[in-house]
């Protein structure tokens, strides 16, 4: 597996028991649709394939068991290791929804085409999801809604939006 077909699952934060399980910290908010039998573990020099045994939600925490990981001590030395995923282990989550990493590092354009910037974060902000879009040296943020977000293309990796009057100059200083 390359690492380009991989995206970020989220953070072993530390063991859990004595068996090896392992508390994650998950980049996705609520469900995370991973479906697949494989994470792999980043460290120095590449990325290590695990074998999942279990990943459970238990009181509003995931939890994971690899194959191979059976101690505490074993589970003890991933803590704070980032675990990934190849990106086809995800379930689709309907028309116009998308998960954080289909749309981090799209390219935002206007509906004439003008280049915006780049998706740099995601915020959840009480209400709908703003996009963090790198402009320049600032950030502009743009409200995730139908009014505003026309089109998300994650394949191509493009956001086109229609932004009111001002919008994009908010943070202009």
């Amino acid at each position: 597996m390359k690492k380009a077909d991989l995206v970020a699952l989220g953070r072993i934060v530390r063991s859990q028991g004595r068996d090896g399980r392992l508390k994650l910290r998950l980049n996705e908010k609520g469900p995370t649709g991973f479906t697949g039998a494989t994470v792999y573990l980043r460290q120095a020099g590449g990325v290590e394939a695990f074998d999942v045994e279990s990943l459970v939600l238990d009181r509003n925490a995931y939890f994971i068991k690899l194959k191979g990981i059976d101690t505490l001590e074993a589970a003890d030395a991933l803590a704070g290791r980032e675990i990934l995923a190849a990106e086809t282990d995800f379930q689709g989550l309907g028309r116009g929804a998308y998960y954080d990493f289909q749309v981090l590092g799209s390219r935002v354009l206007t509906r004439d085409g003008t280049e915006v910037g780049e998706v740099a974060g995601v915020l959840a902000a009480g209400g709908p999801l703003v996009l963090v879009v790198r402009r320049g040296a600032g950030e502009v943020f743009v409200p995730f809604n139908e009014a505003i977000v026309v089109s998300v293309d994650p394949e191509a990796r493009e956001v086109v939006i229609d932004p009111p009057d001002g919008l994009l100059d908010l943070n202009e200083i």
